[in-house]
């Protein structure tokens, strides 16, 4: 028995050597849970309503000091156009807490053609939804600018959910 002991040591020895080698199996990359879908959002009425409105170009404005307070001008004109009939009005914040972010892209392509998106927040959920207008190109970044927070005003108007298909659709 000792001599089968002897003989079996060099593979033994082989053998630890080679689990040595050996690379560990790899564990499946631990994935973070999802997050719990928000609640819905009843639509908004008589509501006086901060926000913060960011303009990103990509590329440099006409007149670009003067061209962004009058579009900041602009969106608040316009929102407090469409919440007046809901009783909503919109100013920027200006040292209370904020409701709503508005967070303007606005692109040119260099002829005046003007596409962008809209990411919009706030109200205590974090990302409500972005909005993308250019499939076809407006020809005023105002226009452009107005239909963007329109559509960010029709969540305020009808109330939203949670848009990722993980969560309720009604």
């Amino acid at each position: 028995m000792g001599t089968m002991r002897v003989k079996m040591l060099p593979v033994f020895v082989l053998l630890a050597v080679m689990m040595g080698c050996m690379v560990p199996p790899q564990r499946q990359a631990s994935r973070q849970a999802p997050q719990p879908c928000s609640a819905a959002v009843n639509p908004i009425r008589n509501n006086s309503t901060a926000v913060v409105l960011n303009y990103n170009y990509t590329y440099t404005p006409k007149d670009a000091s003067e061209g962004r307070q009058w579009l900041r001008e602009d969106t608040i004109a316009k929102l407090n156009s469409l919440g007046r009939p809901d009783g909503n009005s919109f100013a920027e914040s200006n040292g209370q807490a904020v409701n709503f972010y508005f967070n303007y892209t606005l692109n040119n392509d260099g002829q005046d053609h003007f596409t962008g998106s809209l990411e919009f927040s706030g109200w205590g959920q974090g990302h409500i939804t972005t909005i993308s207008l250019g499939q076809y190109p407006y020809a005023s970044a105002t226009i452009l600018n107005r239909e963007l927070t329109g559509k960010a005003y029709e969540f305020i108007h009808g109330g939203w959910h949670d848009l990722r298909p993980n969560c309720p659709q009604s």
